[in-house]
């Protein structure tokens, strides 16, 4: 069996850019990769493929919220603090990068991690029961 990480380095070499969420991707690139690892989908368990299905979920949302994390905090500082007269949105972006660091950023990463992952997760095991019961219907296959 593969392990998490050359699953990962396979999905990631695998990956195209789409038209849809960097979270729907990811999460179909993992599931399809670690199923492909396990056999024939049709003859693991219910209990393996919600497994799975959540696993995947989870590695997407955590993906989707370091990728998103220092945009949330530029974004959040922009809105705290207001621009002095004459400045552009840029300069004040420079501004708060600087001050912020490398580290900064990220800051409130793992609380982040933690509800974004555990939220896409969710959603993506639903999904997955859906698309199970419909019979994997044009509409949710991109």
């Amino acid at each position: 069996m593969a392990t998490s990480t050359a699953i990962l380095a396979q999905v990631a070499a695998e990956q195209e850019p789409q038209g849809s969420p960097e979270e729907f991707v990811a999460y179909e690139k993992v599931a399809e990769t670690v199923f492909a690892s396990l056999g024939d989908k049709s003859k693991l368990s219910d209990g393996t493929q919600a497994v799975v299905n959540l696993g995947s979920g989870l590695i997407a949302g955590f993906a989707a919220a370091i990728v998103s994390q220092p945009a949330y905090i530029m974004l959040f500082k922009m809105n705290k603090t207001k621009g002095l007269p004459g400045k552009s949105n840029v300069s004040r972006l420079i501004k708060i990068a600087g001050d912020l660091g490398v580290r900064g950023p990220f800051a409130g990463l793992p609380t982040r991690l933690f509800v974004i992952g555990g939220l896409t997760a969710g959603q993506f095991a639903i999904y997955s029961d859906i698309k199970k019961a419909l019979g994997k219907c044009a509409l949710f296959v991109p």
